[in-house]
């Protein structure tokens, strides 16, 4: 073991938005207390840094995804595109830890191996791979919702002696110029699929095969530039974005018509449906007819339109019909926006492989083989396999909490067993004091950074209790912790989309204890979590044992 390095007041794990505006808050709110993070990765950005594959973007408008803390840097950006690519974004938050002189207080290529609580100390204790120690008194957990990849079960897969990586970990010196002539396949169809399935399609390949297993629904981004002047009408009206974004129910720049469907005729419908569609953003997801996600015909009727929308776009029916979900309706998963996603099928040497019907049976030195014996020799598999959601990134990691109990296993003293997540808030959990997360289970995942930027408000002014009243202990009550999770199944109820496998519901096949649906965020609205969060530190923190 290496040695045990100084106790710090905050120890933060990870260096993404949620860590380097975690960082900021504790510097600016508390000088004088020591503070560090720990980073697994060579720099800054989490999801922004290792996700570098060619297409990589996100699909909310670049005004509302940043920090709305930093009025100076807020004046000073300008977002180049309506949706910002990975390495303007990667360049935006390198901007952050820049301006506020950041980098200092992170160490990188660092993986944390085990996290223990010691009891006698009230303090935590890490330890890294290569046997360095740390120890602090409070623990922030920026571990990321999308952080832990997760890869295909292909027996022999390990025989392929062509490349092959997870779009999460793109090689750095890899260019649209190595694959030249080359025949890659991509296996997955989600949100990284969808984008990299996309460009890869426009590069001098010789084949590209798609294999999909689950069929996902996606549409248009509608992407485009964004002028100097319209940054400066943007700039003046920062507030009213932010407020906007407030007032919305998952945080982001779109609103449902409160309209229902069976309300309206089907002129009306389409009128709507055509007119969102026409536009860029998530308002073909969320702008529509406030019952389409919680009455089964009226996701029907919005699920046939978009899926004409499919048909009208790929050439082959057959391809077309494929590429339509049948598992489940329109919106009840994360809807990828695409731009030019469905027309790649149209190129002749792009080809889908249907994984339902043919499943993988094996891969070899230079091919994976499906069940109908089919064999597609491939250069270089790219694998958009997606993640270990929500948990995962915690599961990665040997916690020993109160009384030694593991945070995720199989076991009955497990915190979370089987990564059925207890919390209160969302923000700390039952035999884990002193530990408290940002993006963590049951809290909303909508538009991340407003929600990052909430949840490390809520965590900084409980520490500000603390400091200001000398306690060195918190941890909810396991009333608190019931009457929390009671309230995030019942948010949940109703919804079309807790009816649905995805990460959403805290399903991965490709995980162990992950077979099963649970409530794994909170699917309420954003405006009444903010209020409950507020209202328990009005009420003095009612919910936490703090001494």
């Amino acid at each position: 073991m290496g040695s045990i390095q100084p106790p710090y007041d905050v120890i933060i794990i990870g260096a993404g938005l949620s860590g380097i505006c975690s960082l900021h808050h504790i510097r600016d709110r508390f000088p004088s207390w020591t503070v560090k993070v720990i980073e697994a990765g060579e720099d800054v950005g989490g999801t922004w840094y290792f996700n570098r594959y060619p297409g990589a973007r996100f699909d909310s408008e670049s005004i509302s995804y940043q920090f709305s803390w930093d009025k100076d840097l807020l004046d000073e950006w300008h977002w180049k595109e309506a949706f910002a690519p990975q390495p303007e974004t990667l360049k935006y938050i390198n901007r952050v830890v820049e301006k506020h002189h950041l980098r200092d207080g992170i160490q990188f290529n660092t993986k944390i191996k085990s996290v223990h609580w010691q009891h006698q100390d009230r303090t935590w204790r890490f330890v890294d791979e290569r046997g360095g120690q740390y120890e602090s008194r409070f623990f922030i957990s920026c571990l990321g919702v999308l952080s832990s990849p997760t890869l295909p079960k292909i027996p022999g897969i390990g025989n392929f002696k062509g490349q092959i990586f997870h779009t999460s970990r793109w090689p750095k010196d890899l260019s649209s110029r190595d694959f030249t002539g080359k025949k890659v396949g991509v296996i997955g169809t989600g949100a990284t699929g969808i984008q990299t399935i996309t460009e890869v399609s426009k590069w001098s390949i010789e084949s590209l095969h798609v294999f999909q297993r689950t069929a996902n629904w996606a549409c248009p981004l509608r992407n485009s530039q964004i002028s100097a002047t319209k940054m400066e009408d943007i700039k003046s009206n920062y507030d009213k974005t932010f407020q906007q974004c407030a007032e919305s129910f998952s945080c982001f720049l779109h609103t449902a018509d409160p309209r229902k469907s069976s309300q309206v005729s089907q002129k009306e419908r389409l009128a709507l449906w055509e007119k969102v569609y026409s536009e860029p953003g998530f308002g073909k997801w969320l702008g529509v007819f406030s019952d389409t996600y919680t009455n089964r015909e009226a996701n029907n009727l919005y699920s046939e339109f978009m899926a004409e929308k499919i048909r009208a776009r790929v050439k082959d029916s057959e391809v077309a019909d494929s590429l339509i979900p049948k598992d489940h309706g329109f919106g009840l998963r994360r809807v990828p926006l695409e731009s030019g996603y469905f027309e790649a099928y149209n190129n002749p040497n792009v080809h889908l492989v249907n994984l339902r019907e043919t499943p993988f049976e094996k891969a070899t030195d230079s091919e994976v083989v499906t069940s109908d014996g089919k064999k597609y020799e491939l250069d270089i598999i790219i694998c958009a396999t997606g993640f270990n959601a929500i948990t995962g990134a915690f599961s990665d990691v040997e916690w020993h909490g109160k009384d030694d109990r593991p945070l995720i296993s199989d076991q009955e003293c497990a915190i979370w067993q089987n990564h059925k997540a207890r919390t209160f808030l969302g923000i700390t959990t039952e035999a884990m004091p002193n530990m408290f997360m940002v993006l963590g289970p049951h809290q909303p995942f909508g538009n991340i950074p407003r929600s990052i930027e909430h949840a490390v408000d809520v965590v900084m002014e409980l520490l500000q209790f603390c400091k200001d009243n000398g306690y060195t202990y918190v941890e909810p009550t396991i009333e608190a912790i019931d009457d929390w999770t009671k309230h995030v199944v019942a948010c949940s109820e109703g919804a079309l989309g807790n009816e649905v496998d995805s990460w959403l519901t805290g399903v991965n096949t490709n995980v162990d204890g992950k077979k099963e649906r649970t409530v794994a965020r909170y699917t309420g609205n954003a405006v009444e979590y903010r209020r409950r969060c507020k209202e328990t530190r009005l009420a003095g923190w009612k919910g936490l044992n703090i001494s």
